[in-house]
């Protein structure tokens, strides 16, 4: 802050005592005496409604503050001392992260910007800065018009929203309200109701290198158009209703797959069974996985720790889900594709050589049982370096080492 400024704002003691007056101050103009730069930015195409006011001792404080740029308070709270609507986006199921933590001025310039709403960048390019993949959309060769227009808000909120991915409306109504269901659309889909469908099973919402925006890797009966092998048909019209349950019907011809008589299944038997994991119409994961591995087993595990994030909880980060966990079951604990010393040595394979004996006959005196890689290392949320669940420089050891 500028001596100028700070000797205009002073308060002035009135002669007839001790009572005060605080000065009058030509707001902005005392401002712009040191802040030229952003006297300039009220020719902007879309200013700051409190900015084009001209008090700029609404949101700053003219002498000293606790907050950056003598904001008169944090962001957050500043910024929804007026804007309501965005206040009432916190209470909804899915929030923009920026907007949670009170980061506003991640997308938002406080003053003015030739965007819109005071955007930094135009929004596909403001977008790419958190949501890295976008880039990628642009070189295929079918780009979804709203992606193509670089229109993100045609389909999504930018604060909140009751539905996932800050998405307008329910899948499909999003999508219906650009494609109608007219004759073309109707035989296109071999006459399948879609009213209540989930379009994004089979398309992928922003661009793909396949017509019609399908996903990449297509199951077999999808890609020739044989729905019946698996949903029930009426006259004409194809039904969404599966002729049997999810498992019965995989396992007609991925039986090889699925080992059911190992002690430790996964999924199986559940209402939707293989298609908690696996979509059964179209992917761009490999094995028509409906995501990637990291963001799918996550879904479920790691979802009841009240201490950690989910991404503390993860290991590994480099690797998937399934170098350790077999995907549909194993005979050993946590489903693992080998034993814990194996499946460790297999990478790890001079750890502990020259120090702390694992394997073979040395036991662990807690649990009178061999001593192994998670006798010491714990794979998923472990608080210190090297997955060690407790202090090593004392903590870890006394565990054992008692004298």
């Amino acid at each position: 802050m500028k001596p100028i400024l700070l000797s205009l704002m002073v308060l002035a003691v009135l002669s007839t005592g001790s009572r005060a007056s605080v000065v009058k101050v030509d707001e902005p103009a005392v401002c712009y005496n040191c802040h030229s730069d952003i006297q300039d930015q009220q020719n902007e195409k879309h200013v700051h409604t409190a900015f084009a006011g001209g008090t700029c001792t609404d949101c700053h404080n003219p002498h000293a503050a606790t907050h950056m740029s003598l904001l008169g308070s944090d962001v957050k709270t500043l910024c929804l001392k007026c804007h309501d609507d965005i206040k009432e986006t916190l209470g909804m199921p899915t929030v923009h992260q920026p907007v949670k933590n009170g980061k506003c001025l991640s997308c938002h310039d406080p003053h003015a910007s030739k965007f819109s709403y005071q955007l930094k960048k135009e929004t596909v390019s403001l977008c790419e800065d958190c949501h890295k993949g976008i880039a990628a959309w642009f070189t295929r060769t079918d780009i979804h018009k709203p992606v193509a227009n670089k229109k993100c808000e045609a389909c999504h909120e930018m604060h909140g929203s009751n539905e996932a991915f800050l998405l307008k409306k329910k899948v499909p109504d999003n999508c219906f309200g650009c494609h109608k269901q007219d004759q073309a659309f109707v035989s296109a889909h071999n006459g399948m109701d879609m009213s209540k469908a989930n379009c994004v099973t089979c398309h992928e919402p922003h661009s793909s290198n396949m017509k019609h925006l399908l996903m990449a890797n297509q199951h077999k009966p999808f890609e020739s158009g044989a729905c019946k092998s698996c949903h029930k048909s009426a006259g004409n019209t194809i039904e969404f209703a599966l002729q049997a349950k999810p498992e019965e019907l995989c396992l007609k011809c991925h039986k090889s797959i699925v080992d059911t008589t190992l002690s430790n299944m996964h999924i199986l038997g559940t209402e939707k069974s293989c298609l908690n994991c696996h979509n059964p119409h179209a992917s761009n994961n490999d094995v028509l996985l409906s995501n990637n591995q990291k963001l799918l087993c996550t879904k479920c595990h790691f979802r009841d720790n009240p201490d950690k994030t989910v991404d503390q909880m993860i290991t590994h980060p480099d690797l998937d889900c399934s170098n350790c966990h077999s995907p549909h079951g194993s005979n050993r604990e946590h489903m693992l594709n080998e034993a814990p010393m194996d499946l460790c040595m297999e990478c790890h394979a001079d750890a502990h050589k020259g120090s702390h004996p694992v394997g073979g006959d040395i036991l662990d005196p807690r649990t009178g049982e061999q001593l192994t890689c998670l006798s010491c290392h714990k794979l998923h949320g472990a608080d210190f370096p090297k997955y060690l669940p407790l202090n090593p420089k004392m903590d870890l050891c006394i565990q054992c080492h008692k004298r």
